[in-house]
This record gives structure tokens, sequence and C-alpha cells, in this order.
């Protein structure tokens, strides 16, 4: 009798204990639909990111939602038809949502007011993949930045360029940041479980413009994760277009003015004079420096439009995005444009 009562008892204890493990994984039910606003995986399990057949949502396609992960959710579970199996989750940032109002009411009794509306306006955010209005082409002069620039961590590249094996004479990509303008600097992280997946061809290309790839993919992988995710280009063509555009500055009056005066001390003033004159003012509002102790350039950053054609001038493609900061940034009236090497 006594092995009976304690066998009932374990049961009973597993069961709760089960119980309340369903309860604190399940989803909620909801219905609705979910607009996509470019190509992103849909997996079978977001927490092991699963995806058998390597679905990936088609842009401005409308799927029926089926449930979200929690109340203040970041994960919907949608139907694609023709996956196996056909119910997957697709982060939030990878669309918009509306939902039904009646099924909203339905999926929790206990939600309040407030996280109805948080449902119904959790696009309006400043992680949501392609809302943004303009991007930053943010260019790195690497001699100034790894001299001078207290960095976090290993950089190969400048323990290469400060020893003398690695000779970088032009601009550098730091990254091409897509950019709310309500957000402010705190527009990203539209997917924290993207993946960066480079082609070795890709990478090959890449190098010379942004000099880590020729040791490590980290900061690649930081910059997609952090940015690049947050538009509609894959990765091979996100990068590949960032670079197109790191080649058009640096082949312009920016870079030339730079590297004429690479060693020397030049006045804001002189550089911002000599870019008017080939842009024109109005092109050179989008324009502004970065320095290390407000002396050593080791930043040249464009502000230019969201849907920017890669294959225009530099004139036309800073003119077709918004005004920035001052063109002196944080830099003194005088900086120094630093040579390789220590």
């Amino acid at each position: 009798m006594v092995r009976l009562n304690s066998l009932l008892v374990t049961v009973i204890v597993g069961n709760i204990i089960s119980l309340s493990s369903f309860a604190a994984n399940a989803s909620i039910h909801s219905s609705g639909n979910f607009t996509s606003n470019g190509q992103c995986e849909a997996y079978q399990s977001f927490r092991k990111q699963t995806n058998p057949d390597n679905t990936q949502l088609v842009n401005n396609k409308q799927y029926a939602i089926k449930a979200i992960n929690k109340k203040d959710f970041d994960w919907v579970q949608i139907l694609i038809p023709n996956a196996s199996p056909a119910m997957r989750w697709v982060s939030k940032s990878c669309g918009t949502t509306q939902f039904n109002s009646d099924d909203l009411t339905k999926s929790s009794t206990s939600t309040s007011s407030s996280t109805s509306t948080s449902l119904k306006t959790s696009s309006k955010s400043c992680d949501t993949r392609n809302d943004f209005d303009s991007y930053v082409l943010a260019l790195t002069w690497q001699p100034g930045f790894c001299e001078h620039v207290n960095y976090k961590g290993n950089k190969p590249e400048c323990t290469a360029i400060n020893d003398g094996k690695l000779n970088i004479t032009n601009l550098t990509l730091h990254g091409l940041w897509p950019n709310k303008a309500s957000c402010g600097t705190k527009y990203g992280y539209c997917d924290r479980y993207a993946r960066l997946d480079l082609s070795a061809s890709t990478i090959k290309d890449i190098a010379p413009w942004m000099p880590n790839f020729y040791y490590q993919t980290k900061f690649g992988e930081y910059e997609w994760k952090k940015h690049g995710v947050c538009q509609n280009l894959d990765a091979n063509d996100y990068f590949l277009t960032a670079t197109k555009l790191v080649e058009k500055v640096d082949a312009s009056a920016i870079g030339q003015f730079i590297k004429a005066n690479i060693g020397n001390n030049v006045s804001t003033a002189s550089f911002k004079k000599n870019l008017i004159s080939h842009f024109g003012a109005n092109a050179v509002d989008r324009i502004s420096l970065a320095c290390s102790q407000g002396k050593y350039l080791n930043e040249v950053r464009l502000n230019i439009g969201k849907s920017f054609n890669v294959n225009n001038n530099l004139q036309e493609l800073l003119e077709s995005g918004p005004k920035g900061r001052p063109f002196y940034g944080n830099c003194h009236k005088k900086i120094h444009i630093e040579a390789a090497g220590k």
C-alpha cells in the first residue's frame, strides 16, 4: 500500500511538472496576416534554428498567422503551404503583423489593453526589418583608426598595418547602415539570430575594402547582425554593394584629398572647400568626419537615400540622402592624416 501511494505521488508530481513546463513554453494561438518585408528564414523551431528544407519568405507575400511565442512576442508562427512541415516560425522583424481583433481577445483573457496595443503596433520599432528611411555609409581611414582608436579586442588587420606587414592606402568599409531618423542611432539588430554566410568569391572581392576579411569574418558578422539584416539584400549582395560604394568614394575627390595629404596636417575647412568645388554645398551637407582625440582622421560618413542606385555618381547619391551633422563632426580645425605603420 505504501509503495502504491508513493507511486501515485510520483505520477501526480510528474504530471504537474510536465504541465507547468508545457504552460511555460506554450505558444499563444493567434490569427491574422503576416506580410513579409524581405527574404528571411522560416524555422520549424526558432529555439533550435532548424529549417529542414531551407524555406525562405518571399518578399511582400502575405501569410496566415497561427500563433505567437508569447504576449510580448518576437516570433510569429505562420502557414507556408509548400513547406514541409508547413507551420513555420519567423522573426517578427521580418514583416508586419495584422491580427484579427476578435482572436486577440480570445487568445488570452488576461492580456491587458496595453499588450494588445503592443501586438498591433509592434512593427513601429527600431528593430523592424526594412523600416528605415536612409543609409549611412561609414568609411574608415585605416591607418588613423589602427594607431589612435582605443578599440576593444584583437584586430589582426591593425596588427599587420602597425607592424608594416599590410599597407592600406585606400578608404575601407566600416559599414553600410540602414538608418531610421526617429530612432537616432538605435536602429538595428533586426534579427538577433542572423548568421553570415558569404561565398569565397565575395570574401575575396571585399577583403581589400574591408581588410578584417583577410584574417577572419568576425567584424563582418558583427556588421551583418547589427545592420545588414535590417535591409532586403542577402549577405553577398549587401557586402558587394557596399564595396562598390567604397570604391566609388575612394576614387572620388574625398579619397583623392585624403591620399594626397597622407602624413600631413590639413584644415577641415580646406577639406570641405575642396569637396564643395567638386560636389556642391548641398551634397557636402551629407558628409561628416570623425577623428580620434579630435585630431587624427579615422572615418568619413556619408548619408545616402534608402532607394539609392549604386551606379549613380557620388553627388547624386549624396543628394538622395538627408542632411547630417556638421562636416567637421568631432574633429578640430586642424587634423592629421596618418600614414600606415608606427
